[in-house]
């Protein structure tokens, strides 16, 4: 019942969409009529700006952050796992929001908030991976794929059971949300990140 309670209460603030609120406050649109349609970081700050990007980014991990306190303080006794229940059920918010016919965002925020703040070693060291494979490949989701999958290896090592398929289920959430750009990868239709090609401009 705890652990229900824990995703329940990440599902209440992951579902405020930070975006959202952004672009109805800047433009007076949904950030759902935005450039790709997604209620994300990535998609609104192509659209407005790296300032709404930037306030999009701190909403995104402090509704995170906030559904974690209040997992831990309602039952302390779970430890750690507060923090994974918690985190999935607000990226389970911010990907399937019920007032949007449970049509939201990607969730690459929430699933790093979440893993930072359950493993600060591990989490920091998987963002830096992630980063590292948008240099390398100039693909945002490839390197939330790569950065996802090596942490689910971590716990799977280093962590009881219950937070390796926790991990599992962020793998398989944001294979669900990327798979379009995903499939584009393969077939040569998604763009590559901007940062992608500042820095090997340098090279040339």
């Amino acid at each position: 019942m705890e652990r229900i309670v824990c995703l329940l209460v990440g599902y209440a603030f992951g579902s405020i969409l930070t975006a959202e609120v952004v672009a109805r406050v800047m433009v007076h649109k949904s950030a759902f009529d935005l450039g790709d349609g997604n209620p994300g970081m990535a998609n609104v700050g192509h659209a407005l700006g790296t300032k709404a990007a930037l306030i999009c980014l701190a909403g995104d991990i402090l509704k995170t952050v906030a559904a974690v306190l209040i997992a831990r303080a309602l039952f302390p006794q779970l430890g750690g796992l507060c923090t994974m229940w918690a985190g999935l059920g607000s990226t389970l918010g911010h990907d399937f929001p019920f007032w949007h016919g449970f049509r939201g965002g990607k969730g690459v925020t929430t699933i790093a908030s979440t893993i930072i703040l359950n493993s600060p070693l591990w989490g920091i060291l998987s963002g830096v991976i992630g980063a590292a494979s948008i240099v390398l490949t100039g693909y945002l989701s490839m390197a939330a794929m790569i950065a996802i999958v090596f942490y689910t290896v971590v716990m799977f090592v280093t962590m009881p059971l219950e937070y390796a398929l926790i991990s599992l289920a962020f793998v398989a959430l944001s294979l669900y949300g990327h798979w379009s750009k995903l499939i584009g990868i393969s077939r040569g239709t998604t763009r590559r990140a901007s940062l992608y090609k500042k820095f090997w401009s340098r090279f040339r």
